[in-house]
C-alpha cells in the first residue's frame, strides 16, 4: 500500500451531498458509510477508508443485491453540486468513479491502464 495521502472532502460537504448522516463510521479507524435510496427504490451504499486509500460501492433493488465495486489506491474524493468524483492510482492503471445523486443514481466506474 502506497503511504500517499487519501484527500477527501469535509464531514459537512459529505452531509449535504448524501443528505444523511452516515450509517457507519469509526473516525479511529477511518471508515465512513453512506445509504441513499432514489425515487425508483434503488439504494446505494457507499463506504471509504481513508487509511486503506479504499472506496466501495453497492447497488442493490429491495433485498437483491445488484453490483458491488471496490478499489483500492484512492487519491482524492471531491464533491461538486450533484456530483461526487474519485481518483484511484495504482500500479499501471488509473480509474476513476463517478456518482452523481438527484431523482436516480448515476454510478460510473472507469479504469485505464497507463502505459
Amino acid at each position: 500500500m502506497s503511504s500517499d495521502a487519501f484527500s477527501i472532502p469535509d464531514e459537512l460537504e459529505l452531509l449535504e451531498f448524501f443528505w444523511a448522516e452516515p450509517v457507519e463510521r469509526s473516525v479511529e479507524d477511518g471508515y465512513w458509510c453512506y445509504e441513499v435510496t432514489d425515487r425508483r427504490g434503488v439504494k446505494l451504499r457507499f463506504s471509504f477508508n481513508l487509511f486503506e486509500r479504499s472506496v466501495q460501492t453497492a447497488l442493490q433493488v429491495m433485498d437483491s443485491p445488484l453490483m458491488t465495486v471496490s478499489h483500492e489506491g484512492a487519491t482524492t474524493m471531491a464533491v461538486s453540486g450533484k456530483m461526487l468524483t474519485c481518483h484511484f492510482s495504482y500500479q499501471g492503471s488509473d480509474a476513476r468513479l463517478v456518482l452523481r445523486l438527484g431523482d436516480s443514481i448515476h454510478l460510473d466506474w472507469s479504469s485505464l491502464r497507463k502505459a
